[in-house]
């Protein structure tokens, strides 16, 4: 563990050093929230409710959800297709570290940061735009559902980076994955706003765990009739996405070869 606490304060140091890197970042997700809030702001003109959110419930909904997706989505596993396409991942293969615990820790300090800064810029955004936000629902139910959907997307992007290990072609299945993720996952609209079908559906999936779930308990509060049912299928997609997660690595580092330097 202590291995960890200290690649956890050098990888905070690299953060530092890198600055500007970082402060573009954090311009795009405040440029892409005042964007997601103009167009909600407009809808809301001409009607007071829209679907079972009223307008600053859901203004509300948006720039909560801007915090965990700026949470979810930072990682560092980007970097480890590039790793194992030039070979540069036996440097880690040979260290007496596991891959897994290290890019956790990697995330660990992108989440960190990215997290702190984005709930400053969301009370910048919301200041600019005098939102009105209403108090959040927060319980142990909020911080489990971000933990699962944390814990989902960081194996979700471990699984994308191992395709490196059958093809270079690493950057075009991450993008689609997201493309259609960012959709699909309440980052821009609740889901339950989506036609009764499609709602059941993507509820039977990891999807709504990302963003939807820990935002709308939040907002709306929780749903006794499926609480239940929704912890124990959050329980179920991490461990199970774990497991393909490990099987994969496992498949590909025996299948592994490259051209040396």
């Amino acid at each position: 563990m202590k291995t960890y606490i200290t690649l956890f304060y050098i990888k905070l140091k690299e953060y530092f050093a890198y600055r500007l890197n970082f402060i573009m970042w954090r311009f795009r997700m405040i440029f892409s929230t005042f964007i997601t809030m103009f167009l909600w702001i407009a809808v809301y003109e001409s009607r007071g409710q829209f679907g079972s959110y009223s307008k600053y419930e859901l203004l509300t909904y948006i720039l909560l959800t801007g915090a965990i997706m700026a949470l979810s989505t930072s990682t560092r596993t980007t970097q480890l297709a590039s790793e194992i396409n030039d070979g540069s991942i036996m440097n880690v293969l040979l260290k007496p570290v596991s891959v897994f615990k290290l890019y956790a820790t990697n995330d660990a300090v992108d989440k960190v940061l990215n997290g702190m800064f984005s709930i400053l810029e969301l009370m910048l955004v919301a200041h600019v735009l005098q939102v009105p936000l209403i108090a959040p629902h927060l319980s142990l139910y909020v911080f489990f559902f971000i933990i699962c959907g944390v814990a989902l997307l960081f194996f979700i992007n471990l699984l994308l980076s191992f395709v490196a290990f059958w093809t270079t072609e690493i950057w075009a299945p991450r993008f689609i994955f997201f493309t259609v993720i960012f959709f699909v996952s309440g980052a821009f609209f609740p889901l339950d706003l989506l036609p009764e079908h499609v709602y059941n559906f993507l509820l039977y999936t990891p999807i709504p765990y990302f963003f939807f779930l820990p935002g709308h308990v939040m907002v709306k509060g929780v749903n006794p009739d499926v609480i239940g049912i929704q912890i124990i299928s959050a329980v179920v997609w991490v461990f199970g996405l774990y497991a393909i997660t490990r099987v994969v690595w496992k498949k590909g580092i025996s299948e592994f070869s490259f051209w040396g330097k």
